[in-house]
């Protein structure tokens, strides 16, 4: 099992380190300033290492020698050389995708995001939204590095499934499918009986988006896995995919909006 915390013992880092135990303790000792005060308890208590004090040790392994220089390895340490590429290399080979929180984690970390728990997405339409948005920087890079061949299948899985959470998080259906055909049915029905007073024929440049992915991907496994689902050829604009995608977000948002609205007046 994935080590989620990144919590160490000694022989857990001497097995990451492929060096002895007791000399991993001689480090936590020699290094201590370098590290958490876990690496270095009071007597009688394990000594446990965190992530970071795993990438001291590794920087502290890489410069060990049999009549070691302590006080230039100490340089090294004080000029952020564990933070070298050859260091962060062997802290990405040995940290698992998913880890927990780290303790120093805040508002100011671009790099990651937090999944699960707290930040789990309650909201539908968020997830859409955010599906829809890697669909979008996709396509932005297809076009940058004239990979449009390469990444099509990608982007056409991502909006197909961007376009199915955009309808279930209006229709909120009983029962687990990935018929968009089905979803759109169930999408005019929900707008003819919650908005009776209102025009609410669908424009065509809608149904076609909608109706395109269901009849090229059917089930939402084409383009996930691979293989045709129609022996036909065809052409995709992935600029004009964009921008009816964008019109399609908008629209559904527009509608939930309105939904919203009329709800708060009975």
């Amino acid at each position: 099992m994935p080590n989620y915390e990144m919590k160490f013992s000694v022989v857990e880092a001497a097995s990451k380190l492929k060096v002895e135990k007791d000399l991993v303790k001689r480090w936590a000792y020699l290094f201590r300033d370098y590290l958490r005060s876990p690496a270095n308890p009071p007597k009688g208590n394990p000594r446990q290492f965190c992530a970071e004090d795993l990438r001291v040790l590794a920087y502290v392994a890489m410069d060990w020698e049999d009549d070691p220089d302590i006080e230039s390895i100490k340089r090294g340490l004080n000029a952020k050389g564990h933070y070298e590429e050859i260091i962060n290399d062997f802290m990405t080979s040995r940290t698992p995708i998913f880890i927990d929180p780290p303790e120093e984690l805040n508002e100011n970390w671009r790099h990651g995001s937090l999944i699960g728990g707290f930040a789990e997405v309650a909201d539908t339409f968020a997830l859409a939204d955010s599906y829809k948005i890697a669909g979008d920087r996709l396509i932005d890079a297809a076009l940058s590095n004239d990979e449009a061949s390469e990444l099509i299948r990608p982007i056409i899985y991502i909006y197909r499934h961007a376009t199915e959470l955009y309808l279930k998080a209006i229709i909120v259906p009983s029962k687990k499918d990935h018929d968009l055909g089905w979803l759109l049915e169930e999408f005019r029905k929900l707008l003819e009986s919650e908005f009776p007073k209102l025009d609410t024929k669908l424009p065509s440049w809608f149904e076609d988006v909608i109706l395109g992915f269901a009849d090229f991907d059917p089930n939402g496994t084409t383009f996930r896995y691979g293989g045709d689902s129609s022996t036909r050829e065809a052409w995709v604009y992935i600029e004009r995919m964009k921008t009816r995608m964008g019109w399609m977000a908008e629209a559904f948002h527009n509608i939930r909006t309105r939904r919203r609205g009329e709800r708060s007046q009975y």
